[in-house]
């Protein structure tokens, strides 16, 4: 009696031991279906800890900073006839909060450079160059005590001096080696000398403000050109950024009457209102694509919601294969329920098999997640790692992920194995209502096909976004022109008049910048005698005569500019007129304009083109001569292979800016930079939606596999009675056809909602025509089509006596 007692009511250890025994033993005699559970888990787990992963980094972005809740920075919207954010203020702001505003603690004003050249000397008495990208930036010495720069050697007070600099240990170990580089000099655009008074601690990646060279603010007003703008508030430039420290106790809703006091106080000469100052916490800014330099919140939702969707299915995928699976077990269910197992301890069993799967799932999930890693931070541009506070998280996101997986995936068919009758079950059949648990399994698995055809859909219409931009027409000619930097003014029309007698070039051109770019001048238009100026800006572009002929600009009405150093004359686009209201690009010639303080005629209008990404609208657009500010040097080259003369125009140039850093670029790489974003998100789209088909194929195996063992006897009678395999395949295609159709039904509008959506945000998009749509249930059809046709032939073409027997 003792005995039986034992058996039926094991004290827990023993019945956890046992039941894992049993499962390990049930999983290694099913190596199919043990594999594509395990990978159909571990690839949706290991896409979900890579999405952790990254919506963990950017959600940790400037949050080490210990005042990081009262620091605030001004930017402002530029109002015209729409509003433009912009994120950086005339340089007096800082210096004016200070001095105005009680409730302010601290204020520092930045001006980063996109690119600065560092001369360093070296002990053979030459110079080693170093080409710097955002790491360069000039700083007020109160940005130390605002943000948390900590210091390793040196004196911050410095900074205060013309002159000085502060590096990062990384760059001070960079130019110096293991030299001490406090006291040494680097010297910025081979312009500026700055003695290094301060190392300061490496910046960690999860920052917005990397720059890692950090020189006096005061060194600025030794310069002629820049000091007498430090105290102007006419312009900005997008690199201005003014911080601020709230004193304790004070909101940023008190600097909401100061920003509209500034407004008034200090207004921009052209239109009183124009600057439209306001305060923003800087922890909100990285989610800012307006007024920071982050990552839209969007992306991050969208990509939690993918790493859901993917859970879901390899869930689903799971359930199918377990069901289809339990079919082949009722016969043990049977004779455990006759030796007196419970339906919980066999629901447990089950759930034990289940467990098992999930822990291996999250091994391999987590084993390429590290392999996936390195390729994720190449497409999004990232350096994320699994250090330590990463792996703790992602220990304690595994545990959670674990048991949410055990018991979604293993609830419904753990449940339908202990309900199995075990008079029925020792016969081979199972209790299990066919109608009503194959509700289930028709539910799941449309919901797997509409996941499939959601991500399907997506990454077909990013990927024709993506086609229309790399084929549209931007206006001008991007192929075999190449860009160089113009690093001394004075010697551009040397540069220029050598580079045009090298043999394959066609054209040359000197201009600030080319047609598309990211760095564009904003200015006010008045029109003639007009009493006001316009109400929107012009895009300004200083260039030469050559502009036109070697970006292959096409004029409308009037002709070229004539050689000139100063603007005597303008160029404008189609877009200037339309905004001017003029019926025809005629009308405009010969009219002055004024940009600025700039007063000249309009002797041309050329063809539209494309200045930013497709994202924004075509602006007004100015071409006037102005060498002042040429800063780019524009070459066309003739067709044929560029390598011979690539060389030549690289040694032409050594030898006018010997002390430089050469470096150029073809036109078809700026404008693939404008494409970054949507070359990301494509990767990503067809990557997961590629992943999602093949979780939904062992999904679709699961089912074939059910349906087949349901209908072997069905499809021995019919065999018998004389049906064709064609009949045979129809009576399994018809409810993978229903299937897809309904999940097609239920994805198509939601699809169709989130792209339209997307699309807006691009001023120039292709239209969701329906052939996106019906390409997305043809491969949903072929999917099925490949995935299920083994298991549907291999039982129209069985021997239906052996069908017949086994019942």
């Amino acid at each position: 009696m003792l005995y039986v007692n034992y058996v039926v009511n094991p004290p827990i250890r023993f019945m956890i031991q046992n039941n894992l025994k049993i499962a390990l033993r049930k999983l290694a005699k099913q190596p199919t279906y043990t594999s594509l559970n395990i990978l159909g888990l571990a690839l949706s787990v290991g896409c979900s800890i890579l999405i952790f992963t990254l919506i963990r980094y950017h959600l940790s972005f400037d949050t080490y900073h210990k005042n990081a809740d009262r620091i605030l920075r001004i930017m402002m919207d530029v109002k015209t006839e729409s509003v433009m954010p912009f994120p950086g203020v005339p340089t007096p702001m800082a210096k004016t909060l200070r001095e105005e505003c009680s409730f302010v603690e601290k204020t520092a004003m930045r001006s980063g450079e996109d690119e600065v050249l560092i001369s360093v000397a070296n002990q053979s008495g030459g110079k080693d160059k170093y080409k710097e990208e955002e790491k360069f930036a000039w700083v007020e010495p109160e940005y130390f005590d605002i943000l948390d720069l900590p210091l390793l050697r040196g004196d911050v007070g410095a900074l205060a001096e013309p002159n000085t600099v502060v590096l990062s240990e990384k760059l001070a170990r960079k130019y110096f080696g293991e030299t001490e580089a406090i006291g040494k000099t680097i010297r910025q655009n081979n312009q500026t000398d700055l003695r290094v008074v301060g190392v300061m601690q490496d910046l960690p990646e999860n920052t917005d403000y990397k720059h890692e060279i950090l020189a006096s603010w005061a060194t600025l007003k030794t310069i002629p050109d820049v000091a007498k703008d430090l105290d102007s508030w006419d312009g900005a430039r997008g690199e201005n950024y003014c911080f601020a420290l709230l004193k304790e106790g004070h909101a940023l809703s008190e600097m909401d009457p100061m920003m509209a006091e500034f407004r008034k106080k200090y207004p921009h000469p052209e239109k009183d209102d124009l600057f439209q100052y306001k305060a923003k916490p800087m922890l909100g800014l990285h989610f800012d694509t307006d007024y920071g330099a982050g990552m839209d919140k969007k992306f991050l939702w969208a990509l939690g919601f993918i790493g859901l969707f993917l859970l879901i299915t390899a869930c689903v995928n799971f359930i199918n294969m377990a069901t289809a699976q339990a079919l082949t077990r009722v016969r043990e269910v049977g004779v455990r329920k006759a030796l007196g197992s419970t339906r919980g301890q066999l629901f447990w069993q089950f759930m034990s098999e289940t467990g098992l799967i999930v822990l291996a799932s999250l091994a391999v999930g987590f084993l390429l997640a590290w392999l996936a890693m390195p390729y994720m931070n190449a497409w999004l541009d990232e350096t994320i790692h699994f250090d330590n506070p990463t792996v703790i998280a992602l220990a304690g996101f595994s545990v959670v992920l674990g048991v949410f997986l055990t018991f979604l995936a293993g609830f419904y068919p753990g449940l339908m194995q202990a309900r199995f009758n075990p008079v029925i079950s020792m016969k081979g059949a199972s209790e299990l209502p066919t109608k009503g648990g194959f509700s289930m399994r028709r539910v799941l698995v449309t919901t797997q096909f509409a996941i499939s055809q959601i991500l399907i859909i997506g990454a077909a219409v990013v990927t024709a976004q993506m086609r229309y931009a790399q084929d549209a027409d931007w206006g001008f000619r991007p192929g075999t022109v190449l860009t160089l930097e113009v690093p001394d003014r004075a010697k551009s029309n040397s540069l220029q008049q050598q580079i045009s007698q090298l043999a394959g070039v066609k054209s040359v051109s000197l201009c600030y910048q080319p047609p598309t770019s990211s760095s564009n001048n904003q200015t006010g238009v008045t029109f003639e005698n007009r009493p006001e100026g316009e109400a929107w800006l012009a895009n300004a572009k200083p260039a030469d005569a050559r502009y036109l002929e070697t970006f292959g600009l096409q004029l409308v009405a009037g002709r070229n500019l004539q050689p000139s150093d100063t603007t005597r004359e303008f160029i404008v686009n189609e877009t200037f007129v339309k905004k001017l209201n003029l019926a025809s690009p005629d009308e405009i010639l010969n009219k002055k304009i004024s940009l600025g303080s700039v007063k000249a005629p309009v002797v041309g209008v050329v063809r539209d083109f494309h200045n930013w990404s497709l994202a924004e609208p075509i602006a007004a657009i100015a071409i006037s001569s102005r060498a002042d500010d040429y800063t780019t040097c524009a070459v066309q080259l003739n067709p044929g292979n560029p390598a011979p003369v690539l060389a030549q125009i690289q040694r032409v140039w050594e030898q006018h800016f010997p002390d430089n850093y050469y470096e150029s670029k073809f036109m078809d790489e700026r404008v693939g930079e404008q494409l970054e974003t949507e070359t990301m998100i494509m990767r990503l789209a067809r990557s997961f939606a590629g992943i999602a088909i093949f979780i939904g194929c062992l999904g679709l195996y699961g089912l074939a596999t059910f349906l087949v063992a349901q209908k072997r006897k069905e499809v021995g009678i019919r065999k018998t009675l004389g049906a064709g395999v064609a009949g045979i395949l129809w009576l399994f295609g018809k409810e993978y056809t229903r299937l897809i159709v309904i999940a097609f039904v239920l994805a198509a509008p939601l699809a169709w909602w989130v792209m339209d959506a997307w699309l807006q945000d691009y001023a120039y998009r292709i239209s969701l025509g329906a052939g996106i749509f019906v390409l997305s249930l043809l491969v949903t059809f072929g999917v099925a089509a490949l995935t299920v046709g083994f298991q549907s032939v291999r039982a129209a073409l069985a021997n239906p006596v052996n069908s017949l027997r086994s019942e």
